[in-house]
């Protein structure tokens, strides 16, 4: 550079402060926080400022004719000596159009991520005597931006982990209800659809709330990841495999052809989650059910298919479970006449569209009406009056027993207190109860309330419990629950003893006051000496334990002379009178009572008439 040139650069001067002989250019440079390096055009090293020279670690002395991809490349991106030989900037490149970002290494072997800018500069007082000048040099600037990628590349993981978590089950990896509605409204699945070629297999684990109750969360967890893992092996590269709930699955098989086809990859996962999972020194048994649908001619959309697989699903849990059923038409209409059900039976509890029958019991040694059975009866405003077989499973199923069974309660207290007013203050009421009230702690405190409330004797109540709400009552204690009730002074019955169970067993276990012997009993009275035999027994037993017996379903005199000859205490049956709505309860007391003594049926049929009103057989 001439030096009248360098004169007339300016000088730095603060006020105050003497004038310094060193350029401004020079200073700024040397304070940049920036690398600068001057390289020539074949890319050796002329210059670099201090800040480029802490940024790679090599003094300005070490590396001032060397090419910088000697020693700041990575060793694995370096070029052959023949390549740096041979290299040349290109004036007319787009290099000196835009940024540059590369991974460079330092002295030390650390690494870093260096933005770089390229600039031209070409020198008038050069004459480029060296041959690959010209006269020109390149300038380089630097900077480390290695916080700042690291931070985007967080970011872009931090990202990518959101996205997964959108679209995938945390527990086990498997796909969402997200990323289910996005594969099942895909142009290719949609394809499927069309041609008939996708099946649905709908999966839901069998007594899965036993395992978290008996093993503990842990290992609810490790059978969740055992039938992920299941369903994994057995899908196909375009197929979804997805976590839909709790314990709830999905497997959409894609490129399936037949039903046959379908309905064997739905047995390979039954077998395939059925080996016993080792867990934690325990054997854990998966049980599935698995509900199948397949695209048809008329199937509109993918959630259509999945609704049709989850219906199925629904008729296998109801058939025993641990089966595979595929959808029909026909399970379908009934699926949907039981969620029409369902949904009028949530209408009937808002509405309260119960009432009771009462059905008489009769004291055989006095030939007495010693009391009523409350047996509930729903006022369906489009089908009349329903039976509870029609409807107390459904109740169960959309969790609406305990309604159902509080609102029995209320009626059948209410008819016992409307006896009572009528005079008859000797009658008791027997009133059934389900497992989901006798489990609620709260159930003794509402009965006694109910009772207080309408001046009713705790003894004049006896509660009938199931026995196979003692053999199914999960976390139920019976035993408890019984107690509480026999504390508050209401009685308590096996009810349908003799259906097939340990009843014998339950005589024994708990401090019961009585039992009601089931109609399948007493039918086969008059036909089967042995059961007549096992009938006599079971009353003499309940004898010497103090305790009471009903036999119920008696309808012929034949009947009513066994269980006389056998000293059975009471019974009722539609041979003494069909249940009836309370008011015509109250008639039929009233026409009938005091009833002959030996009564005798008037019908020997098989299902035979009540000595009751006319108008009060239809109940």
């Amino acid at each position: 550079m001439p030096q009248d040139e360098d004169k007339t650069r300016p000088r730095l001067q603060l006020p105050g402060c003497e004038p310094t002989d060193r350029p401004l250019s020079e200073l700024v440079l040397e304070h940049l926080r920036d690398g600068v390096a001057v390289v020539d055009m074949r890319g050796r090293v002329v210059w670099m400022n201090r800040a480029l020279e802490r940024m790679i670690g090599y003094s300005s002395a070490e590396i001032c004719g060397r090419h910088p991809s000697e020693f700041i490349l990575p060793p694995d991106q370096r070029p052959s000596p023949e390549d740096l030989a041979n290299f040349r900037y290109r004036p007319d490149g787009g290099l000196f159009d835009r940024f540059r970002v590369s991974e460079h290494m330092r002295a030390d072997g650390s690494r870093f991520w260096n933005q770089q800018s390229h600039a031209l500069i070409t020198l008038d007082d050069c004459d480029g005597s060296d041959g690959d000048s010209d006269g020109q040099l390149v300038i380089i600037g630097c900077r480390d931006i290695t916080d700042q990628v690291d931070t985007e590349s967080a970011l872009h993981r931090a990202k990518d982990e959101l996205e997964y978590a959108a679209f995938h089950d945390d527990l086990t990896g498997l796909a969402n209800r997200k990323r289910l509605t996005a594969y099942m409204r895909s142009d290719p699945v949609l394809q499927y659809i069309r041609d008939g070629q996708i099946g649905v297999l709908q999966i839901d684990l069998d007594k899965f709330k036993e395992i978290n109750d008996t093993l503990g969360h842990a290992a609810g967890d490790a059978t969740l990841r055992h039938v992920a893992a299941g369903l994994s092996r057995n899908a196909g590269p375009d197929d979804l495999v997805c976590r839909t709930g709790g314990d709830e699955f999905l497997l959409i098989c894609a490129r399936v052809a037949t039903q046959d086809a379908l309905m064997t990859r739905a047995e390979l996962v039954l077998r395939d989650i059925a080996v016993p999972l080792d867990w934690d020194e325990q054997t854990i048994h998966v049980g599935i059910s698995i509900g199948a649908s397949m695209a048809g001619a008329d199937t509109v959309s993918g959630e259509a298919l999945i609704q049709q697989a989850d219906q199925a699903l629904y008729s296998a849990k109801n058939g025993g479970r641990g089966q595979v059923v595929f959808y029909t038409d026909f399970l379908g209409r009934r699926y949907r006449a039981q969620q029409k059900l369902a949904r009028e039976l949530r209408e009937a509890v808002e509405e309260n569209q119960f009432e009771v029958y009462l059905q008489p019991q009769l004291r055989l040694e006095s030939d007495t009406i010693s009391g009523c059975e409350a047996l509930i009866r729903w006022n369906h405003p489009e089908r009349g009056t329903l039976l509870p077989g029609v409807f107390l499973e459904e109740a169960r199923r959309s969790q609406l027993l305990a309604d159902v069974d509080y609102i029995s309660m209320n009626l059948a207290l209410d008819a016992l207190q409307a006896l009572d007013q009528a005079g008859h203050h000797h009658l008791t009421m027997s009133i059934n109860v389900s497992s989901p009230v006798l489990a609620d702690e709260n159930y003794p405190g509402l009965l006694d309330w109910a009772l207080q409330s309408r001046n009713l004797a705790p003894g004049r109540v006896c509660v009938e419990i199931l026995e196979t709400t003692i053999l199914d009552g999960g976390e139920l204690d019976v035993v408890t629950a019984v107690d509480r009730l026999r504390r508050l002074g209401v009685h308590v019955a096996l009810d349908d003893f003799g259906t097939g169970y340990a009843g014998l067993a339950h005589m024994s276990a708990f401090e019961i006051d009585g039992i009601k012997l089931d109609f399948s009993m007493i039918r086969r009275l008059e036909s089967d000496p042995r059961n007549r035999v096992i009938t006599r027994s079971l009353i003499r037993l309940c004898g010497l334990l103090g305790m009471d017996v009903v036999a119920e379903g008696v309808e012929t005199q034949g009947q009513l002379d066994i269980l006389r000859r056998a000293d059975c205490p009471c019974i009722q049956g539609f041979g003494l009178a069909r249940p009836m709505p309370v008011a015509d309860m109250l008639s039929w007391l009233d026409e009938m009572l005091p009833l002959p003594s030996p009564l005798f049926f008037t019908d020997q049929g098989p299902r035979a008439h009540p000595i009751a009103l006319p108008d009060i057989s239809n109940g």
